[in-house]
Formats: C-alpha cells, sequence, structure tokens
C-alpha cells in the first residue's frame, strides 16, 4: 500500500508529465494564413500588391499549398511575383486564372522545415478593372505542414482581405444622386436621378451613361441644367459620365457608377422533412437559392394557418436553411419562404404542411388524412357509394341465394308430402 508521501510524489509527476505535454510538444493545428493588406481603398485601373503571410506559431513546417479566390470582375491578377519569398522548392509554380478568379501554388523548405511568424510565401499584383467591394479569400486547398515525417496537416486559421475599389477623383463637376446614393450598392429602382454642381459661368453640360467605367462623353452641349435623369435602365452595372463648359472650355469628366438589379432570386424549392404530411411536431425546413447580380441576402418565413386549428405566425422573421419548427399544434398550414437579394427583390415559395395528431387522421375539411397523402372528398365519395352499391349487392345476392334455397326445401317438403298422399294404400290379403 502506498504511503500518502509516494502517492503524492507520484500525482506530482503525472501532473508535470500532463504540463510537459501540453507545454512543451507542439500541438496540431497552430498555423496561420494571412493576406497583408487585409483592407484598403483602390482607385480603378490602379494596381496594388497582396502579400501571402505565414505565421507558423513556433512549429516547424515545410510544405505550404496556397489557394485563393478573387472577384474576376473586379479584380485581375497583373504580376504573380516570383520575388521574396521563403519558398525554397516549388514543386507548382503560382498557376492562376483571371477567368475563374482562382490562384494555386504549392511550395517546401527541407528539413528542419521553417519556423516563423512573419513568412511571405508569395506577392501577387492585382489591377481593379471595376468599382465595388472585393474580397480575396483562401480556398479549401490550402494546407500547412508539419516537419514531423507524418505530414500532419496544422493549419488553423486563414484570414481574408476586403477592398474597396473606387472611381477616379472627380475632374470634373461633383456628382450624386438622390435615388441611388450610394455608389456601390445595389438598388431595385430602374430609375435613377443624377444631380452635379453648376459653376458660376457655365455655358452648359455634356453626359452620357453607359458600362464604361472610363467612359468619356463628347464635346456637345446636351443640358444647361444640372440634373440628368433616365427611365427603365436595364439590369446591371451603370457609369454616368459628365463634363462642363465654362468661358468657352471643357473641364474634366466626372464619374459615378450605378448597380440596378430588378430581377428577383433565382427560383428555388422548399423541402420538408420527414414530409409535408407527418405527426411529427418539429419539421425541418431546407431550401437555397442564388441571385446573378446582387447576390442572395438573406431568407425570411411565414406561417400561414389554414384552419382555426393551427397556430399563425401572422408575420415573417428571419431564418436560414435548415429550420426547424418546434412544438407545431396538429393542423394545416401554409408556409412560406421569401428569399431576398441585396437589391431588395424577393420571390416566395410556398409548401402546404399537414401536422396530424396521430399516424392515421380521419378529421379534415378536404377529406381523410394518412402521414404519406390525402384521400380528397371527391374522390372518397364515388368510392364509398361504390362500395355501398357493392355490399347491397352482396346482401341482395345473399338474400336471393337463402330465399331460393328455402323455397327448393319448402318445395322438396311439398311433394314428399303429395307423393305420401296420393299413394295408394296396402291392402293386406
Amino acid at each position: 500500500m502506498l504511503t500518502f508521501r509516494e502517492f503524492f510524489c507520484r500525482s506530482l509527476l503525472i501532473i508535470f508529465l500532463i504540463g510537459l505535454f501540453f507545454f512543451v510538444v507542439p500541438h496540431a493545428e497552430a498555423a496561420i494564413l494571412r493576406l497583408s493588406p487585409a483592407t484598403g481603398s483602390f482607385i480603378l485601373g490602379s494596381t496594388f500588391d497582396v502579400s501571402i503571410i505565414l505565421n507558423t506559431q513556433s512549429m516547424p513546417v515545410n510544405t505550404i499549398a496556397v489557394e485563393l479566390r478573387f472577384p474576376p470582375d473586379k479584380l485581375q491578377i497583373a504580376n504573380p511575383s516570383l520575388g521574396r519569398s521563403i519558398i525554397q522548392i516549388w514543386a507548382n509554380p503560382p498557376v492562376f486564372s483571371n477567368e475563374e478568379g482562382r490562384i494555386y501554388l504549392v511550395g517546401a523548405v527541407p528539413s528542419p522545415g521553417i519556423n516563423i511568424s512573419e513568412g511571405v510565401v508569395q506577392s501577387l499584383t492585382f489591377r481593379v478593372v471595376a468599382p465595388g467591394e472585393a474580397k480575396i479569400s483562401f480556398g479549401d486547398q490550402s494546407q500547412v505542414l508539419a516537419n514531423d515525417g507524418q505530414g500532419t496537416e496544422v493549419l488553423k486559421q486563414t484570414s481574408p482581405a476586403v477592398f474597396r475599389l473606387i472611381l477616379p477623383p472627380a475632374q470634373g463637376p461633383k456628382v450624386f444622386s438622390p435615388t441611388h446614393p450610394e455608389e456601390g450598392k445595389w438598388y431595385k429602382d430602374p430609375n435613377p436621378t443624377l444631380i452635379w454642381d453648376k459653376t458660376p459661368g457655365s455655358q452648359g453640360f455634356s453626359h452620357a451613361i453607359d458600362h464604361d467605367p472610363n467612359g468619356v462623353p463628347d464635346t456637345v452641349i446636351k443640358t444647361t441644367e444640372s440634373r440628368a435623369s433616365f427611365k427603365n435602365l436595364e439590369s446591371g452595372t451603370w457609369y454616368f459620365h459628365v463634363r462642363e463648359e465654362a468661358g468657352n472650355t471643357w473641364g474634366g469628366v466626372s464619374h459615378y457608377f450605378l448597380n440596378i438589379d430588378t430581377l428577383p432570386p433565382a427560383t428555388f424549392g422548399v423541402k420538408v422533412s420527414p414530409g409535408e404530411r407527418t405527426a411529427s411536431k418539429s419539421p425541418i425546413l431546407r431550401f437555397f437559392t442564388t441571385d446573378s447580380l446582387s447576390g442572395q441576402d438573406h431568407f425570411e418565413i411565414k406561417s400561414v394557418a389554414l384552419n382555426s386549428s393551427s397556430q399563425d405566425t401572422g408575420f415573417f422573421f428571419e431564418a436560414s436553411s435548415p429550420y426547424q419548427f418546434n412544438n407545431v399544434k396538429p393542423g394545416r398550414y401554409e408556409i412560406v419562404v421569401r428569399a431576398i437579394d441585396k437589391a431588395g427583390n424577393s420571390r416566395d415559395e410556398s409548401v402546404t404542411l399537414h401536422i396530424l395528431s396521430s399516424i392515421f387522421q380521419f378529421v379534415s375539411a378536404d377529406g381523410v388524412d394518412f402521414v404519406l397523402f390525402t384521400v380528397s372528398w371527391s374522390t372518397l365519395l364515388p368510392i364509398l357509394l361504390i362500395l355501398v352499391l357493392l355490399i347491397l349487392g352482396i346482401l341482395i345476392y345473399i338474400s336471393w341465394r337463402h330465399r331460393h334455397h328455402l323455397t327448393q326445401i319448402v318445395s322438396h317438403d311439398f311433394q314428399r308430402v303429395a307423393d305420401t298422399i296420393n299413394r295408394k294404400p296396402y291392402v293386406r290379403k
């Protein structure tokens, strides 16, 4: 039996070994990949550099794979530099696609690997091709492998970068819009109005609206007013350009861009688990859609009671898929799922949900409800009529057979009695 002193010493040894494991032995999933800079504003047509930074957090690593995703409609790779880098062996030099908005590279560092807090994996040069917001993020194929002889995956965290891409500073009149006040934001109003400053001695303005961010209006005066309105513009990104003539001299050009989206999100379906007719009081809804222009923003759900026993929410509330109802009362509901894009356009999809009080439920205004199906009264009544007629026919047939049988018995007995009466008596001689 251990003495108290022996027990105490062994307990201290166990605690020491546990602490040694947690604080001395390197942990898996320690490395961090990030982009530098992580934010910033850049002018249309300009270029800027982004560096991929590795922090191994005191763990030696020997292999780095990086996948980056960027919006190709706003950014283009101008130069995947092969300058300063911690990579010593390139398994895959940087491969990029300006059509897909993707960059992929794989590099290695010979054993004993590299242990670093601010290591530049690669520097990239992007060109701004359209205004708006651009997010550069790490893809699923990004990896960092430990120099442990087993290639243990140690990438714990990735941090994206978000940039604001803007038009060049105004060289002409300052432009703003009361209908579309924020450049880069999506609006569903296709009828924009633009207003700009007017200097003393102004002779007039030339303006144009098109899809060219670098467009320049001609030198013909189109209006002497400092405003312009447009009707029923098609969905997409539009650029308004204006310049002023004063003192018989044309000034510089100012630009203003508008994002217009009048189209709702794509059609979608609403799936219910375990089914649209169920005895479960906690059904689950699943739904998904996309939007081709401004992008899908969020979903809203509304429950509409179809009979007096149902529980009606009465309003839309924001939700995400999958969404689970809880403790729903038995009854019939119309579930409306509304998809709303970033311009405010919406599309509604609905599904009828039957919550049954049991596996088999007869009470229904529409017919007989089962878990998997409902038989409507319009279908059920003819079937019941046929069944009633069939049963009546069977009963009539059984009655006829029984009566016919009795008639045969009575006829047979009557014949026997008649034969007995008509039989001649026996005379003894």
